[in-house]
């Protein structure tokens, strides 16, 4: 009997011992559930390494025959190099041309030029000379003038004379003549004042005209000139378009195939030159988990696809930038890398992974009623009736 009694009292102990750790157990538990934080992430659609600098896509600005190629997968390249070289023959036999016209417009107007230059000086001769011919003609009036006036008082006189009939009336119709041929002369010194002043003034004329047209033909040829340096340009700049030079220092990252010969079309996608510098991985999360819950500054973490995350690890991260249009139906997000950091996997720009972005810590508690949230949502929205097109629905 006592035997019996103990086994009860062993039996009540171990019931009372394992309550008590139950309710423990329990009371540990419903803290964590409703104390405790863990991180909530966001998984990325997709996502990339990428070079801090974006890529640079090489393509064909115009339309011509491939003559010769450098393009080698994997290869440096130096910002400027040539890449590709298109057919330019028929620009660069117009460029001679252009060039063969401009080297003989430049003699032509310097010729011009010195012509006028002597134009312009024996304008200035003759204008002096002219101005000479006038002095002298109307010096020779002035004296004319003189004798005439010196004429005419004899005249008056000698006129006196024979009304007083002391002078006989052919000493004074003789000296009346005198006066007239006077006269005479001196209207014609006159007249040659006007003559030699027109003469110098048409002279001038002539000279001005022809200055003029030179001044047109040197006009003329500096348009042609002009013209042709300004055709020269757009030239060079055609034939600059056919050699397809590196935009930036790096590697190709991609290539198309080409031979030499081919016809290449515009805008024809040649290689992607892949910039060095430091690494960044790019995201993309749907706009629904990502809009408002991811921010600048919140840790992240990286899965490399093709490298399990049991064996070589993840790469810790934080968010850069976020972007706030969606683009295909996601939303871009850039991380840095955080550094340093131990990593045995190959860091290439192009590696695919998988993003997760810690966008909150939440007790298990919030955790289950988000999931619960979301699974209803979901369920509700699969179940929702198709809302039909009003333009389809038929008029009754």
């Amino acid at each position: 009997m006592f035997a019996r009694f103990a086994r009860a009292q062993d039996a009540s102990s171990r019931m009372v011992v394992t309550g008590v750790l139950g309710g423990v157990l329990l009371a540990a538990w419903s803290a964590w559930f409703f104390l405790a934080r863990v991180g909530l992430y966001e998984v990325s659609r997709s996502a990339r390494l990428e070079v801090a600098t974006a890529p640079y896509d090489v393509d064909s600005p115009v339309a011509a025959r491939l003559l010769r190629s450098a393009l080698v997968l994997d290869r440096q390249v130096q910002q400027g190099e040539i890449l590709v070289e298109l057919d330019a023959e028929a620009f660069r036999l117009e460029r001679a041309a252009e060039q063969s016209r401009l080297a003989t417009l430049g003699p032509q107007i310097e010729a011009l030029r010195e012509e006028l230059a002597s134009q312009e000086q024996a304008m200035r001769g003759e204008g002096r000379a002219s101005a000479a011919q006038v002095n002298e003609a109307r010096a020779h009036l002035r004296a004319s003038n003189a004798v005439a006036e010196q004429k005419e008082a004899e005249r008056v006189k000698i006129q006196s004379l024979h009304e007083k009939r002391l002078v006989a009336t052919l000493d004074r119709d003789r000296l009346q003549a005198e006066v007239q041929r006077q006269n005479a002369e001196t209207e014609a010194a006159r007249v040659q004042v006007g003559r030699v002043g027109n003469e110098g003034a048409v002279k001038v004329s002539e000279r001005k005209a022809q200055m003029a047209g030179l001044q047109a033909d040197i006009a003329r040829l500096q348009s042609e000139r002009a013209d042709a340096e300004g055709k020269l340009r757009i030239l060079d700049q055609k034939i600059d378009l056919h050699l397809i030079r590196a935009p930036i220092a790096g590697r190709i990252g991609n290539m198309v195939n080409l031979r030499a010969g081919a016809m290449l079309a515009e805008r024809t996608r040649l290689c992607t030159v892949v910039p060095t510098g430091g690494l960044r991985a790019v995201a993309f999360f749907d706009p629904a988990t990502a809009t408002g819950r991811v921010h600048t500054g919140q840790s992240a973490r990286l899965r490399m696809l093709g490298f399990p995350w049991t064996k070589y690890g993840m790469l810790q991260a934080e968010v850069d930038r976020v972007g706030n249009e969606p683009k295909d139906g996601l939303i871009r997000v850039e991380l840095v890398l955080r550094s340093p950091q131990r990593t045995n996997i190959p860091l290439e720009h192009g590696l695919p992974a998988s993003a997760e972005v810690e966008v909150e810590r939440v007790s298990p508690f919030a955790l289950v009623l988000d999931t619960a949230g979301r699974f209803l949502m979901s369920a509700q929205a699969s179940a929702a009736p198709a809302v039909p097109n009003p333009a389809q629905v038929p008029d009754r």
